[in-house]
């Protein structure tokens, strides 16, 4: 059965890049099928906390900003459409609700979800919607930055660690890996530490790779992954998505927040 790609538009401004983003995974991994959906939000979630009172004449103005944000995402979608390759089928999502639940339930009908990266400023809504598609679908998330080029999967690095995160994550990209030119697999290591061998997850897929030994100094490891990646060539980074204790609100992982923060190119997450 092909797969399904559910690709979450946010701003406009990102909506092209997003889509051709999931046409390349789409080709990857051999999905038929790329539904586009965009979430309205209410207008009672858009009011400051400095606000006491959402008035008819603000709920109008917000309701109005929402419609013109749908009207460009779907323009930005119809101009897209007629490139898809033959063989692939895409759908319009034009929905009203709250973002991180709409994201749960239709992430869950789907093989891949595709999302725009979020920047600090977005930190509230584009954060919550991403945590929810990477704890709350068990899908893999292929996060895009804005601007980044969506000629992806030709040289694709994985950050590994020998735990079933980033298992998960391999198996989520065995199709992408298998038709690339190059894996490479970076995988960081402490001081006087035996050396780690390839995963064996790959050799049992028929996967050749280069294992890049990172090691783990002082300052954020998430940084040096970053630079060998940029170092390697790479136009994709395949890894698993780590998160503190849900005591604390599910934050984010130390490396996976400062991946998420300043990668920019498409990396596949599995939580």
């Amino acid at each position: 059965m092909a797969a399904v790609i559910l690709t979450v538009l946010d701003h406009p401004a990102a909506a092209g890049t997003l889509l051709r983003a999931a046409e390349r995974l789409a080709v990857l991994c051999g999905a038929s099928r790329i539904n586009a959906m965009l979430v309205r939000a209410p207008p009672e979630t858009m009011v400051s906390p400095s606000e006491e009172v959402l008035t008819l004449q603000r709920e109008a103005k917000l309701s109005d900003q929402e419609a013109v944000r749908a009207r460009k995402a779907q323009a930005a979608f119809e101009a897209w459409l007629p490139e898809l390759p033959a063989g692939i089928a895409s759908q319009w999502l034009d929905i009203d609700g709250i973002a991180e639940l709409l994201v749960e339930e239709h992430g869950r009908r789907a093989d891949f979800i595709v999302m725009e990266r979020p920047t600090r400023r977005q930190y509230s809504t584009s954060w919550h919607a991403l945590r929810a598609a990477l704890f709350a679908t068990d899908r893999p998330i292929l996060v895009v930055p804005r601007h980044c080029s969506v000629n992806f999967g030709r040289r694709i690095a994985i950050a590994w660690r020998d735990d079933e995160r980033a298992a998960k994550a391999v198996l989520a990209a065995i199709r992408c890996l298998a038709g690339c030119e190059k894996v490479f697999v970076l995988t960081g290591v402490r001081e006087a530490a035996a050396k780690p061998a390839l995963p064996a997850i790959l050799a049992e897929h028929g996967i050749a790779a280069e294992l890049h030994l990172l090691p783990i100094v002082a300052g954020p490891f998430g940084a040096a992954l970053l630079r060998k990646v940029h170092g390697l060539g790479a136009d994709m980074l395949v890894m698993g998505a780590y998160q503190h204790s849900p005591l604390r609100e599910l934050l984010l992982g130390g490396v996976t927040r400062h991946v998420l923060s300043h990668a920019n190119l498409p990396v596949l997450l599995r939580h």
